[in-house]
Parts: C-alpha cells; sequence; structure tokens
C-alpha cells in the first residue's frame, strides 16, 4: 500500500501539470481559430493577381488570412493552393487528443470502480486514520475520470466542426459565413474542453496534501 501511495502521488503531480499545459496549448489553438473566423466576418476584396500572372509569386489571401493568426501558428491562405496546412494540423491534434483522453477517461473509470471497494479495507481499527485522505484523492482522480471524458466529446466535437468544410481559398470564399461560424464554434468547443481540462488538472494538484497525510499515516505504522 505505502509503495503504491508514493507512486500514485508521483503520477498525480505530473498529469496534472500535463493537463494544465494541454489546456494552454488548447486556448492557444483556439484564439488562432477565432483570429482566422473573426477575419471571415469581414467582408474584403480578393487578391488581385500580381504582375506577370498568378504564378509569378506566391500570394498571401488577404481577404482570408489574419496577420495574428499567420504568426502564432502560420495560418496563411495562399492563393492557387489548398487548406492552410497549420489548419490540417489544429484538426489532426484535436482528434488525436480527445482519442487519447477518451481512452484515459475509460481506464481510469475501470481502476477507481475498483478502488472504491478496495480502500475500505481502511476502514478497519488500525488503519482508519488514514481512511479520509485517501478517500479525498480518490474523490479528485474519479472526477478527473469524468473530466476527460467530457473533454475528450467536446474536442470531437470541435475537430467534427472542423472537419464539415475543405477550407481552401475557393471554398471558403463560396461560404465565408459558414466557414467563419465553423471556425467559431469549433475554438469555442475547444476553449470549453480547455476550460474542463484546466480545472481537473488545477483540482488533482489539491490531492497533493491528501496523498501526504496518506503515505505519513502508512509510514507512522510501519515504523
Amino acid at each position: 500500500m505505502l509503495n503504491v501511495a508514493r507512486y500514485h502521488r508521483a503520477h498525480e503531480r505530473y498529469h496534472s501539470l500535463l493537463s494544465l499545459e494541454d489546456a494552454v496549448a488548447l486556448r492557444r489553438d483556439a484564439n488562432s481559430l477565432q483570429a482566422v473566423a473573426d477575419r471571415l466576418r469581414d467582408d474584403a476584396p480578393p487578391t488581385t493577381t500580381p504582375p506577370g500572372g498568378a504564378g509569378f509569386a506566391a500570394m498571401g489571401c488577404t481577404d482570408l488570412s489574419d496577420a495574428s493568426a499567420v504568426t502564432s501558428v502560420g495560418i496563411l491562405f495562399m492563393e492557387g493552393e489548398g487548406e492552410p496546412p497549420e489548419l490540417a494540423h489544429i484538426r489532426r491534434r484535436f482528434t488525436d487528443l480527445s482519442r487519447g483522453w477518451a481512452r484515459s477517461a475509460g481506464w481510469l473509470a475501470e481502476k477507481m470502480d475498483a478502488g472504491w471497494a478496495r480502500e475500505r479495507a481502511l476502514l478497519e481499527p488500525e488503519l482508519v486514520d488514514a481512511a479520509r485522505p485517501r478517500f479525498a484523492a480518490l474523490t479528485r482522480t474519479t472526477a478527473a475520470a469524468h473530466a476527460h471524458d467530457v473533454a475528450a466529446r467536446l474536442l470531437d466535437t470541435s475537430a467534427a466542426a472542423l472537419s464539415k468544410l475543405e477550407f481552401t481559398p475557393a471554398a471558403v470564399r463560396s461560404q465565408r459565413r459558414y466557414a467563419a461560424s465553423l471556425l467559431r464554434t469549433a475554438a469555442w468547443l475547444a476553449t470549453m474542453a480547455a476550460g474542463v481540462i484546466a480545472d481537473e488538472g488545477a483540482t488533482l494538484g489539491l490531492s497533493d496534501p491528501d496523498w501526504t497525510a496518506y503515505i505519513d499515516e502508512l509510514e507512522a505504522r510501519v515504523e
């Protein structure tokens, strides 16, 4: 029990930080999507053909591209090109992260179900003082499983929104308002997922004193 507790405390220290880092990365992506969406909601004339023809120079689409999104994550619509690769990368990242969260949610839920029954062994006279901090930590880990499930659903839906339209310059220009709404919706869903996972990481970090109290109780029994 003591060995398990020590390593679980260390593992939760890592995962609480990882969740906060994931939340920051998601908000950065969401902000970039919102910047592009805001640009698309502005009416603007398409880029004019340069002297020498369209093949003379690689031209950015001035009516579609947002400078802040270009500088932050490189989302740049180019004349005659397809979907910006950075948009495709964000969509894949959302999909991969949501799948990872879904897997961790299922794994955690299964382990926590077993844990609630197993840890009742602490209710015996010699261990009862260790029960409260252990069940406090268990409560937060159980909540983390639920948070991962909700965040996974939000982010998977965000990726689905980004998959509804091929974001080539031609497609975006033909459905400018729809493209803007899709990007805004994807950004807002990702922001919600970031909030859920950030709350989970911050809450999970609060278990450290409980793990320490639990470990102290077990160490006192060993001595």
